[in-house]
């Protein structure tokens, strides 16, 4: 049979596919993963502790009202009595509306701590993944960690409330259903007892097998998503260079492996199920056949015989579910892993005692300063000796890859220094914490980004409680006044996702006046001119002429902004050059 079950995973993967397969993540055991998340469910440790006496309370209610039914047989329908029938209902009515109350209490009380928990743990998943260092978060698919902080995530849920929930409460009513029968009858218990041991065997050897399915399962899931947002993110570059149907094949093939996944797990529940069936059911005929001899023997009266089945079939089912719940609960921890490889991910620390940087006149220096990234194995940067005066305009240039990029994270401390130190004003930034640094660096990325939000909201991202007249100032300075007010709505006009509703240029200055808002001593700009004609370069880099008393790095390879600086150096080989 293990034969078989490879051979099944085996058709899980696609014989054929270009598109990419995320990272896979690392394996953990049911109990790893409820260590690794029950900080996330400490804090509610009361209002578990409240859900656990509603588990009990349900089956306690069940076992009563199944021996009730065995006097209801034995005092009133045997001898065709009406003396105990008031007492009997009474009890019943009283049993169901308890039972009503435990079971909305247990359902309220289940979704609290379950959005609450999902609340928490979605809030420090994507405070974490927005931490990670730009290069490392570069090299990501952004569908796939957009599935691991949405599908994947609701697995930790399924797993840490939902399914362990599901076995405490299944093993509590396993455990008042078996303690209800012994009390029936012991002999016919112990006889009933001997499938229960099946159950777990079946469960066990299905189980390892679901899982690597659905593994494998939420993989592809992530490597689906990376195909549409990058497909769907260049819709224009597939429409302008004709690549409908090459795109359309990569995400088919994703569709199709899915689709195979999804069929092979529905085979392995089809060989499963019955299974669990067939043990159930020899089960329950043991013990008719045994019931005969009992009440042949007056071992037990038929109201017991009656209750006693229907206890059996109460406690097969929360035996059955346990054995259910094993393959299901690696099924989600295959999704709980996936979030795990991305909680592991090393997000950067401040040192232990940083302090926050003071602000100053914007002098910057690198000093011996080495570094490369992570995984690449060699240095962009090597031993690297630069100084920058407050105040000064110095335009760094060199041909790609050269590492005017990695100048910029260095001065924001997305990436640190393997040698050497980064000084502003003559303090290590390595000895300040990451967000005083990055109040005293505002840096214009070569890609300008923005969010799918007014102009406002856009170029006050960073200065919370920004003023209008601060917003519009700032757009004035970075010369975006004129286009601005030409927009329906003005400031309230919404630039679309990633500010496709504008031109390359008025993108580039929104991001310049965000820049500027925020009124940092240095300003960095990574290759502003980039994609811009000649008249929309010289309405960006006029004002930042305008510009005094900031200390602006231009990094660029583009020759029209040496006009507008008092230095240049070249990064290649750090002489300098004429402006």
């Amino acid at each position: 049979m293990t034969t078989r079950w490879q051979r099944a995973g085996a058709l899980l993967r696609p014989q054929h596919d270009d598109a990419p397969v995320v990272e896979e993540a690392p394996g953990l055991t049911l109990a790893q993963v409820v260590r690794r998340f029950w900080p996330d469910l400490r804090p509610y440790s009361r209002h578990l502790l409240l859900g656990l006496a509603l588990l009990a309370a349900a089956p306690a209610v069940e076992v009563v009202e199944i021996l009730l039914f065995q006097r209801l047989v034995d005092d009133v329908l045997v001898p065709a009595s009406f003396e105990a029938l008031p007492l009997l209902v009474a009890f019943y009515l009283g049993l169901n509306l308890l039972s009503a109350g435990v079971s909305g209490a247990d359902d309220y009380l289940s979704t609290w701590i379950t959005q609450h928990f999902l609340v928490r743990l979605r809030g420090r998943s994507f405070a974490h993944a927005l931490a990670l260092p730009l290069p490392r978060l570069a090299q990501r698919r952004l569908g796939d960690v957009l599935q691991r902080l949405s599908g994947d995530i609701a697995q930790v849920e399924t797993f840490m409330v939902g399914q362990l929930s599901e076995v405490v409460g299944t093993a509590l009513r396993l455990l008042f259903f078996v303690g209800a029968l012994f009390y029936l009858q012991w002999e016919l218990a112990l006889a009933s007892l001997v499938v229960v041991p099946a159950f777990w065997w079946v469960s066990s050897r299905f189980a390892h097998l679901v899982k690597d399915l659905s593994r494998e399962r939420r993989r592809r899931g992530g490597a689906l998503g990376s195909v549409t947002e990058e497909s769907l993110g260049s819709a224009a570059l597939v429409q302008t260079a004709g690549a409908e149907r090459e795109t359309e094949a990569a995400y088919d093939r994703q569709n199709r492996a899915i689709m195979a996944a999804e069929l092979a797990s529905s085979r392995v529940r089809a060989v499963f199920l019955p299974v669990v069936d067939l043990v159930e059911l020899l089960g329950v005929l043991l013990v008719v056949a045994l019931g005969v001899w009992a009440l042949d023997s007056e071992r037990l009266t038929l109201g017991g015989l009656l209750a006693f089945l229907t206890l059996l079939v109460q406690c097969y089912r929360p035996a059955r579910d346990l054995g259910d719940l094993l393959p299901e609960m690696f099924a989600a921890s295959a999704g709980v892993e996936r979030v795990v490889e991305l909680l592991d991910e090393p997000a950067p620390q401040d040192r232990p005692g940083a302090t926050a940087l003071p602000r100053g006149p914007g002098a910057v220096s690198l000093r011996g300063v080495t570094v490369g990234y992570p995984g690449t194995g060699r240095d962009v940067l090597r031993d690297l000796d630069l100084e920058v005066a407050a105040g000064e305009r110095v335009a760094l240039v060199g041909p790609s890859g050269v590492g005017k990029s990695t100048l910029a994270y260095l001065l924001t401390r997305h990436l640190e220094p393997g040698a050497g130190r980064v000084l502003l004003d003559g303090h290590d930034l390595a000895e300040h914490t990451r967000e005083s640094v990055r109040a005293s660096v505002s840096i214009v990325l070569q890609e300008t980004l923005l969010l799918d939000a007014s102009v406002h909201d856009n170029v006050a991202l960073g200065s919370p409680g920004a003023s209008r007249a601060a917003v519009r100032d700032a757009v004035r300075r970075a010369g975006a006044e004129e286009f601005v007010e030409r927009l329906p709505g003005a400031y309230d006009a919404r630039v679309g996702q990633r500010g496709r509703l504008l031109s390359g240029g008025q993108r580039q200055r929104l991001c310049v006046a965000r820049a500027l808002l925020r009124d940092a001593p240095v300003l960095v700009l990574d290759e502003p001119t980039t994609g811009l004609d000649d008249e929309a370069a010289a309405r960006l880099l006029g004002p930042l002429s305008a510009e005094r008393g900031r200390t602006v790095l231009v990094l660029t390879h583009d020759p029209r902004v040496l006009a507008h600086v008092d230095r240049v150096i070249d990064l290649a080989s750090l002489q300098a050059v004429p402006a």
